[in-house]
């Protein structure tokens, strides 16, 4: 009796809880959009998204065939409309932000973007986003780039010196690429002293790694769980804090070696004000050799963080946003806290690497794979470079056609295409067709698609051609939302010109030396469950010319 009691509450639940899945599983057919059949009640689409590994594409353009330009399916209990219809795309991205403020989480682990005091610029949303944007936008202003080039510079020149001893074998350059961008903001965003590429495999680039290129989220149960229970992080977000507890993070080795930096950092700073306060002291005792000097010292982004500050302007447009919107009324703090900086790093540190390494990696594969473009690009190299004291900032984003070849390989291989989603905030109407979005619902870009249409890009779409971008050629859209590499609207990535700096500083010195000849090896499979891009890009470099090394000081300003 005791255990058919049991046994028919334990059936009651069951048939609940699968009553519930099975109806979610018919959300777009109730509502008649069109779209895949779920594979499962439970994890929706998620088989057909990421099986053997392949990435979101795949799916998306095979779908897009079958359904029309917009479609819903479901990763697991995320409900995502997926569309490359642009009159859509700018009411999400452009016309209706405020309804579009949030980004789609790109790990499915519990997490609460409006309390979590680990949010940062990528995850935060509403009025957190807006003023972690103002504090942290000027750190990626030009100014500030101009002094980290120099950090740029000097390990771009160390992996080139390095790639001399390879020269004509076969070289994975994704793997050298992914070094170099890893040491970058290793030291950059860490304040690591020196460059460490050569020495030994960065240990961070494992966990950039494992964040970024995980198994499918249908394979690994405890993903596959949030992810089916997505629409119940604020219940489940309780297990996954013990969950953590008890086999921890790999991003708590960041936390933890940040803790210690921007100790390190503060002390600097109290010690530099001590400093700055005697020489005024002694400047009005009469002392003239105490005048301050202009100070040089390098900025790393903690010095930079831990130094930013609101502007009023800032804080009181984010006070108009709180009563445009009848938000609750919050202090707003003019500083990023330590925590904040901790996140802040850390956002950098896995967005940073991953995606310059990847758009550097899809560049090798691309001029290798056309030689009369990478001709082109040589002899524009060398009527802008002459010694290496030309390889600076102002030199580099000067030069067109490199420019060019940039924006053609983002287009053609768009690999960071799964950041350009929002979660719609507020029910509304988008599009001319007036497509419902329901509150809690998720649009991503079908990037792939818009990139490749030959309506907006012409037939040879799918062809790599860097001078479609020359401007005397009319050949690009009339529409700005038909390239969308770095995202669109107010939420496009703040970084963009710092890894834009960063690719075109590598390739001038690569270029300048060498020839990225194919072999039997070169290809460009792209793989990826959040950022696709190619594991290897196999190439043999062929030796041009010599460079004539300056010391940096005495490189153009």
């Amino acid at each position: 009796m005791f255990l058919e009691f049991f046994g028919g509450i334990f059936a009651v639940l069951f048939v609940i809880v699968y009553g519930y899945f099975w109806h979610r599983s018919r959300f777009f057919t109730r509502r008649g959009i069109p779209g895949p059949k779920p594979t499962s009640v439970f994890n929706g689409n998620l088989r057909e998204l990421q099986v053997n590994r392949t990435p979101f594409n795949s799916a998306m353009l095979k779908w897009e065939k079958q359904y029309g330009k917009t479609f819903g399916y479901l990763e697991g209990g995320q409900k995502v409309v997926c569309t490359s219809d642009l009159g859509i795309l700018h009411d999400v991205f452009g016309r209706k932000f405020e309804n579009f403020h949030s980004r789609k989480p790109i790990h499915v682990f519990p997490f609460d973007p409006d309390t979590d005091e680990r949010v940062n610029v990528f995850t935060s949303r509403g009025l957190r986003w807006k003023r972690l944007r103002a504090l942290t936008s000027p750190s990626f202003g030009i100014p500030k780039l101009r002094n980290m080039q120099w950090t740029m510079l000097d390990t771009t020149k160390k992996v080139v010196e390095l790639l001399e001893d390879l020269e004509g074998q076969e070289i994975n350059m994704a793997k050298w690429l992914l070094e170099s961008s890893t040491d970058v903001i290793d030291r950059i965003a860490f304040g690591k002293p020196e460059c460490g590429v050569g020495k030994e495999q960065n240990p961070v680039t494992k966990i950039i790694r494992a964040f970024f290129d995980p198994a499918p989220f249908y394979e690994n149960p405890i993903i596959n769980f949030y992810s089916s229970t997505f629409e119940f992080q604020h219940w489940t977000i309780y297990f996954h804090k013990i969950l953590l507890k008890f086999k921890g993070s790999p991003l708590t080795q960041l936390a933890a070696q940040l803790i210690q930096t921007i100790e390190e950092k503060r002390e600097k700073q109290v010690k530099k004000q001590e400093k700055k306060k005697l020489a005024e002291k002694q400047f009005e005792e009469g002392e003239t050799s105490a005048l301050l000097k202009k100070d040089d010292e390098y900025e790393d982004f903690v010095d930079l963080f831990l130094n930013c500050e609101a502007s009023e302007e800032d804080l009181k447009s984010i006070e108009k946003t709180q009563e445009r919107y009848g938000l609750a009324k919050a202090k707003i703090e003019k500083r990023l806290s330590d925590q904040e900086i901790i996140s802040m790093c850390s956002v950098l540190m896995l967005a940073g690497v991953d995606t310059t390494a990847t758009a550097m990696s899809c560049l090798c594969y691309n001029l290798a794979a056309h030689p009369d473009a990478q001709r082109t690009l040589h002899a524009e190299i060398d009527d802008f470079i002459h010694s290496e004291a030309d390889i600076h900032m102002d030199n580099v984003n000067n030069m067109k056609y490199l420019d060019w070849c940039i924006k053609e390989s983002m287009r053609v291989l768009p690999f960071a295409a799964g950041a350009n989603s929002r979660i719609c905030m507020k029910t509304c109407e988008v599009g001319e067709q007036k497509l419902k979005m329901e509150a809690g619902m998720t649009i991503v870009a079908n990037v792939w698609s818009i990139h490749l249409d030959k309506k907006l890009w012409g037939e040879d779409a799918e062809q790599f051609i860097p001078e479609r971008w020359d401007p005397d050629a009319d050949r690009l859209p009339k529409d700005p939302y038909a390239y969308q590499p770095f995202g669109l609207g107010p939420r496009q990535c703040m970084g963009m010109k710092f890894g834009l700096l960063e690719i075109k500083l590598m390739y001038c010195h690569l270029l300048k030396r060498f020839e990225i000849c194919r072999n039997e090896k070169t290809k460009c499979d792209m793989a990826g469950i959040i950022v696709c891009g190619p594991h290897d890009v196999y190439v043999t470099l062929k030796r041009r010319t010599p460079m004539t090394y300056t010391d940096k000081n005495k490189l153009l300003l």
